[in-house]
């Protein structure tokens, strides 16, 4: 494996470390083969039940991290990118927190390779025809129950885009008990927020059970982009905002215990989230309306020790509603009347006073057009022990969605139904019954695409403290609708200064994941020291990487006038992403822990102009890490959480010829948590995000000056340097915020 220079003092600094302690705190305990279902996973030195998927996953060579409810409320999170930035071990944000978009990204994968699902439900962004929907800032994570994260290719289970690892969410449900929360907080940015959720049975025996839960979210959040980053005529037009964010959620659970080893559950959740995103280069105003039902239904039930089954079914149908206004600029060399002031001339290049929207993304019936799309799926697994020597785990899943965009977007029928087929087999080996083994395939067939055949295999072999695991398997992710027809021309009655943007190509293939993980760990105690860890590589290759074009090379005739514009293609380098993990937990007595998590990833195209240099928005190295400590009694608790970054590049202008190091930082959280009442039951909480107050950026764009006064004057073109320019997706600053909760 390739490592970059100036990595070797962390990585080595690091894995010295983990060598040290030898192991790591995420790794759950081996579990007998056959026995998985019984298992528990590990959770930073305790027990915690964990869903069968994880427990086996885990049992068969799959690193599986688990975070739970308690960890959440500690950290102080106010949304789930800040879950996933400083608890997840692997990840990447894309995208800000603080804004209404993030993606979730693991161990150098891309936006499509790390499928996040909430209670088994995709959140997959399928790409209607306006643009893309962000569904993982669905996620509440006041309603997190547990959070489950399986590192290495997954899509045998869970179907496509899961090539490098698979997030689910797991929310708090009704269990027959009569049980509430209820929390406000306020801190900076005006960030105000309340929550809530009540279970109770509906019968004696508690059989019968209800759960209904809400929470109001709304902020001005932090400035984003720096004002001096501005092209002058956006700044001029009220380009230079703030970025309120606005979230709701409601929704209801219902649990019918039919017997003990009998259950069905079924679950509605609504959101609906407000924000703008108007970027330094193009538009004056952006608001944007998100709105996101989901219904699912789950049934399961043991037969007898050789048989159980689990049977699931959703439906969700996001829909986005987007307005972008541009700034109209005056295009005639002796200047503009200013309509509103006619004895006034607006100079030639300057902005006129009125702005006016992209096509789709005005106001009102006439010119803004809803865009989404509508999903449902099925899932029905089966674990059978037919024999003592031999367990398999087979099902069958099924996928539909269907593009529910406007019928303005023209958007050609794209209906696509999946249904895939798959059989995990457990052989048990009698000279070593210890040894976990697990090979699996799936069957994939699909209106949209060729059939695809993925494969899996997974192994864990405990030796006493010790383990070694390794796993691998294939996969592949869809183009999105957009990537296949989105077509957003200038309109005819827009004046020039309204923009071209990008084509569809409905050629694309899909992309092809491969990916291999190993590891060793070791989990132990030495008296009062409860010590765990695991260091670990892993290989991936990506053939068919979707990319955009950069330079404006592809020419179209829009109204009898040839535009330039950007477009889809699949790159035909593979991208290869190497990569290594060390990570540990150490447990003092009952008060003091302390661990880390670090992954190095070097990701580069295999061939072609950029080969063997990091692909964007890929960290060459990052480490979380955590402290905490907590009083005698449990009542007083002090956490802090840290995330250090090495280079993370992007890349952009003509040819991609501009390229920028945004990371080398580190960021650190703190939070104090006063637990009062007989029960503990009350909870207050001082949290300090970015206690140093580090300048940093979460990514960085380009941008041009498409609607600058200079370049509209003709005093260069758009193969100036000066023509373009970057700028950085801004972290937050020093913030603080104060929470009240409860639980009754």
């Amino acid at each position: 494996m390739r490592i970059k220079q100036g990595l070797h003092a962390p990585l080595l600094g690091l894995v010295t470390l983990g060598c040290g302690l030898a192991g790591m705190a995420f790794a759950n305990d081996a579990a007998p083969a056959g026995d998985a279902e019984n298992s528990v996973v590990t959770v930073t030195g305790k027990k915690s039940p964990a869903t069968l998927v994880a427990k086996e996953l885990s049992a068969y060579g799959t690193e599986v991290q688990v975070i739970t409810a308690e960890q959440i409320d500690q950290s102080g999170a106010t949304n789930f990118a800040e879950v996933a930035q400083f608890l997840v071990k692997g990840v990447n944000i894309g995208y800000s927190p603080d804004e209404g978009e993030f993606t979730i990204r693991l161990d150098g994968g891309g936006d499509r390779d790390t499928l996040v699902t909430l209670d088994g439900v995709p959140l997959y962004d399928r790409g209607p025809a306006l643009e893309n929907i962000w569904g993982a800032t669905t996620i509440d994570p006041h309603m997190i129950e547990t959070l489950e994260v399986f590192r290495g290719g997954n899509s045998l289970y869970f179907g496509s885009n899961g090539g490098i690892g698979v997030v689910n969410v797991i929310t708090k449900k009704p269990d027959g008990t009569r049980k509430g929360e209820f929390g406000v907080s306020y801190g900076s940015f005006a960030t105000r927020e309340v929550w809530g959720n009540y279970s109770f049975p509906l019968d004696e025996a508690g059989r019968h059970s209800l759960m209904f839960y809400g929470s109001m979210l709304a902020t001005d959040s932090p400035q984003i982009f720096d004002p001096a980053k501005f092209t002058d005529n956006v700044a001029l037009s009220g380009g230079i905002q703030d970025y309120p964010l606005n979230k709701n959620h409601v929704g209801a659970k219902y649990l019918w215990q039919i017997d003990e080893n009998t259950a069905f559950r079924a679950n509605v959740i609504y959101t609906e989230s407000w924000f703008q995103d108007p970027f330094p280069s193009g538009e004056s105003y952006s608001p944007n309306t998100l709105r996101y039902p989901i219904a699912d239904v789950t049934f399961s039930k043991r037969f007898s020790d050789r048989f159980a089954i689990e049977a699931s079914a959703y439906y969700s149908n996001p829909e986005l509603w987007n307005a972008e206004l541009y700034p109209e600029i005056c295009k005639i060399a002796a200047g503009c009347v200013d309509p509103g002031t006619p004895s006034r001339t607006i100079p030639y290049g300057a902005w006129t006073g009125a702005v006016e929207p992209a096509f789709a993304h005005g106001f009102g019936t006439t010119n803004q057009y809803r865009s989404g799309f509508r999903e449902t799926g099925a899932t029905v697994r089966a674990t059978v022990n037919p024999a003592s020597f031999l367990e398999a785990v087979v099902g069958v899943q099924y996928v539909s969605y269907v593009d529910d965009s406007d019928q303005r977007f023209a958007t050609p029928n794209n209906d696509s139904t999946t249904t895939g087929v798959f059989v995990d087999l457990h052989p048990r080996l009698p000279f070593s019954p210890s040894t976990n083994i697990s090979i699996a395939v799936r069957q994939d067939f699909s209106e949209a695409f060729d059939s695809k055949t993925i494969w899996k295999f997974g192994v864990k072999q405990p030796i006493g403290n010790f383990y070694l695991r390794a796993n691998g398997g294939t996969s592949y992710s869809l183009p999105q609708t957009n990537e296949l027809y989105i077509n957003n021309p200038r309109p005819p009655e827009a004046s020039a200064s309204a923009a071209f943007t990008v084509i569809g190509n409905p050629d694309l293939e899909t992309e092809e994941t491969e990916t291999y993980n190993l590891a060793a760990g070791y989990q132990g105690s030495l008296g009062d020291i409860r010590i765990s860890g695991e260091i670990g590589a892993f290989d991936t290759e990506i053939s068919n990487r979707i990319r955009t074009t950069s330079g404006r090379p592809i020419v179209v005739n829009h109204n009898g006038t040839n535009y330039s514009v950007d477009t889809y293609f699949n790159d035909t380098a593979v991208t290869k992403i190497k990569g290594l993990t060390a990570d540990a937990d150490v447990f003092i007595g009952e008060q003091w822990s302390f661990g880390f998590a670090y992954t190095a990833q070097d990701a580069a195209p295999a061939s072609g102009p950029r080969q063997g240099i990091q692909i964007n928005e890929t960290p060459e190295w990052f480490v979380i890490g955590k402290l905490n400590w907590e009083s005698k009694n449990g009542r007083l608790k002090a956490q802090l959480l840290s995330r250090t970054q090495g280079p993370e590049w992007s890349t952009g202008g003509p040819a991609e010829r501009y390229r920028h190091n945004f990371g080398d930082y580190t960021v650190v959280n703190g939070t104090l948590t006063y637990l009062a009442g007989k029960d503990m039951e009350h909870r207050f909480q001082l949290r300090v995000a970015n206690l140093f107050d580090t300048y940093y950026a979460e990514r960085y764009g380009y941008g041009n000056n498409f609607y600058g006064v200079a370049f509209n004057r003709g005093e260069y073109t758009n193969t100036d340097d000066r023509y373009f320019y970057g700028y950085p997706f801004e972290g937050k600053p020093r913030s603080f915020y104060f929470t009240y909760s409860t639980k009754f």
